[in-house]
């Protein structure tokens, strides 16, 4: 198996006018830490969103675990942790999509009991 954990490749997102991630390219290995730094608006938490799976690639490809995480949500939730300081969702999502969403951090998700 690879270090590699992340791999974002090309990646880029706009919103209207403004160009929130402009082809960015980062590597992430097993064993390490890493850190996003850069000023409001400089598009970390467009990039976390993406690595979720909460917002899909206008260009360029995301990666974890090989696999990508709009198209295997559950495979790449169950092996991360995401802590956000805010308490949004995104405005798309239906409380159906929610729960589907969050069935993936939990492997015991009992399903009746949610509904």
């Amino acid at each position: 198996m690879s270090d590699l954990m992340v791999e974002v490749s090309e990646l880029s997102r706009r919103f209207g006018n403004t160009v929130a991630l402009d082809k960015v390219n980062f590597r992430a290995s097993k064993g390490l830490v890493y850190g996003l730094v850069g000023a409001n608006g400089a598009g970390k938490t467009t990039l976390i969103k993406h690595l979720m799976g909460l917002l899909r690639a206008e260009s360029g490809s995301v990666r974890l675990f090989g696999m990508d995480p709009v198209h295997k949500p559950v495979e790449v939730l169950k092996r991360i942790g995401y802590l956000s300081e805010e308490r949004d969702l995104p405005d798309w999502m239906s409380i159906d999509e929610l729960m589907r969403y969050t069935q993936a951090y939990h492997p015991s998700w009992d399903s009746a009991f949610a509904k």
